[in-house]
């Protein structure tokens, strides 16, 4: 029994040997540390509907997708050299700026950066600056456009566009302001920024604060670009289900063009008058919104403004008639020409989505509209409208039984009148 012992005795000692060695440099999770983390792999549930608006497709920034693209590994060479031969300093004396900032840098990715330090330095490096020099020869595009062959790929620049929106191909815009200003360039980098993206961009207001990363500005113009104050982050309810367009249409709500720029700008009237800003849908229009949505998805601090106003589309829009009416009342400029594509990319946007908690503002909007259609008056009229009219053979079978009944009733009138006086005489 001794020796038994002694041999577990020895066992505890050698794992409580490895165990120390296994947490010997694992640090313990921090606020400060969590809070700085604001760019995130997005989750496998969510990236299985459509991986590719998720992944960059020809530049990849930062270390989720490093070294992805050998041809354009060499593109970011040559706008390094051009950005050191623009600003006449060194490369170390960048160098020494990003290795002030590496564990800050580090601490805004969601997972564990396994690069070295020396790989982390050089990829930042290179990254940021091919980034800066060609968001400032875009700036002074009369004086670059016939000397850079990109800016005549107008597909290349488009697709480096979108890949500079994704949320797993970023890197944190301090970096990009601490380089920048380190130059002595007079100009605000956030407005060199918003002019690269503008044209790509949801919303048309170039914030005033710098946001975390190139997803984030866009979802902060589209808030700075709201006169409602939608932005701000406050406690809401759960809205569960809307009445869908063409059941309130039915109902006799009636559907206006709002003039404010912002789609996130809906209002309702009192007087059954749904009023939304015009909402452009282009082919990059889900790529754009999955990656705002899965940053909202992961920054707990972060506004869910957008997802909000998807899962308002989504309770709007169930069938191609929903978007028909949309499209007809020129709330919806679909760009794809195809309304079922509509309906396919609002379903697929709101899978696997949990209900967030509305603000205020939506709660009373979604309210309103069920309680439009639920007034007995407007419901009934609806349940008559689709029963009776809902579809060219509904209309043209119900209008000949009115006019057959009609004819019906005015041919009794006239054998009653004729009767009538018939007896008379």
């Amino acid at each position: 029994m001794g020796g038994r012992s002694r041999d577990v005795s020895i066992e505890i000692e050698r794992l409580e040997r490895e165990w120390t060695e296994m947490l010997q440099n694992v640090k313990l999770p921090e606020m400060d540390e969590i809070n700085m983390q604001c760019i995130y792999k997005v989750p496998p549930n969510i990236r299985q509907n459509n991986p590719k608006a998720y992944t960059p497709q020809m530049i990849s920034i930062g270390p989720y997708h490093h070294n992805s693209f050998g041809t354009t590994e060499e593109l970011k060479l040559k706008y390094l050299k051009g950005f050191l031969n623009r600003t006449q300093q060194s490369m170390r004396e960048f160098a020494l700026k990003i290795k002030e900032l590496e564990e800050t840098i580090r601490s805004c990715y969601e997972e564990t950066i396994k690069y070295n330090s020396d790989e982390f330095l050089k990829m930042i490096l290179v990254d940021a600056c091919f980034i800066i020099e060609l968001f400032l020869r875009w700036h002074k595009l009369r004086d670059w456009v016939q000397k850079e062959p990109l800016f005549l790929q107008t597909r290349a620049l488009v697709q480096i566009q979108k890949d500079l929106l994704l949320l797993e191909n970023q890197l944190p815009f301090f970096v990009f302001e601490e380089l920048y200003n380190f130059t002595g360039m007079k100009e605000k980098f956030l407005d060199i920024t918003f002019n690269f993206f503008e044209r790509k961009s949801l919303g048309n207001v170039c914030p005033r604060e710098s946001p975390k990363h190139f997803t984030d500005l866009l979802i902060c113009s589209i808030i700075s670009s709201s006169k409602l104050g939608l932005g701000k982050q406050e406690e809401g309810e759960v809205i569960e289900h809307v009445y869908s367009a063409s059941q309130l249409m039915e109902a006799g709500l009636e559907f206006e063009v709002s003039p404010n720029k912002s789609f996130l700008d809906l209002t309702y009237s009192k007087h059954g008058v749904l009023r939304m800003p015009i909402f452009n849908i282009h082919d990059s229009t889900e790529l754009l919104f999955r990656n705002m949505m899965a940053y909202e998805h992961g920054n707990l601090s972060a506004t869910n403004i957008i997802t909000q106003y998807i899962l308002i589309l989504y309770f709007l829009i169930n069938t191609e008639k929903d978007v028909n009416i949309l499209v007809e009342k020129k709330l919806i400029v679909n760009w794809t020409g195809d309304a079922n594509k509509v309906v396919t990319m609002i379903n697929n946007l709101t899978s696997h989505l949990s209900m967030p908690h509305f603000n205020s503002h939506y709660f009373s909007i979604c309210k309103s509209l069920n309680e439009f259609y639920e007034n007995p008056r407007n419901k009934y009229k609806a349940i008559f409208i689709h029963e009776y009219f809902n579809t060219p053979w509904k209309i043209a079978s119900t209008t000949a039984a009115i006019v057959l009944l009609l004819l019906t009733f005015i041919q009794t009138v006239c054998s009653i009148i004729t009767l009538f006086y018939g007896k008379k005489s």
